[in-house]
């Protein structure tokens, strides 16, 4: 966003030069959002039994729509988790709305569709929906290894 604002200026408006920028921010937050599960998981794998290694289970993992991120962690013992994620003024079906919406706007970019057009509005909500969700996610794993373990897996 920082190079958005140095291209295009702070000022609002329609900015026609950072289409790309956008674009390639849609890229980038989809990528480290993906990235982002498959650590958890395999982080919480380890806190279980440290015998386990995630990278198996996630090397099929692509794109994180919440349905795959559900599968992924019945793993764990976990019913559904992006079914429950919210927060204030954000219910559940928005959060997983969006990061559906996300994850739809980064398969057409990624496999060359041209008139995909992103506002920095958007990537900012995006972001949003991202950081929301990968704090309910965190919390409700930290939850699920404590319960099975008797431990916390990490800082709270």
């Amino acid at each position: 966003m920082n190079a958005h604002t140095a291209l295009a200026g702070p000022k609002p408006g329609r900015k026609y030069e950072v289409v790309g920028i956008n674009r390639a921010a849609v890229l980038m937050l989809s990528a480290h959002f993906e990235g982002f599960v498959e650590d958890l998981f395999a982080e919480a794998l380890v806190a279980v039994n440290p015998a386990l290694r995630g990278e198996p289970v996630t090397r099929g993992f692509h794109n994180p729509w919440p349905d795959r991120i559900d599968e992924l962690f019945a793993a764990l013992g976990m019913k559904k988790p992006a079914r429950s994620i919210s927060w204030k003024r954000a219910g559940n079906k928005a959060v997983r709305d969006n990061l559906e919406l996300l994850v739809h706007t980064r398969n057409k970019i990624a496999h060359g569709t041209t008139n995909v057009t992103v506002y920095k509005y958007e990537v900012g909500r995006y972001r949003r929906y991202v950081e929301g969700f990968s704090k309910g996610l965190d919390k409700a794993v930290w939850v699920q290894v404590r319960k099975l373990t008797g431990t916390a897996p990490w800082p709270a």
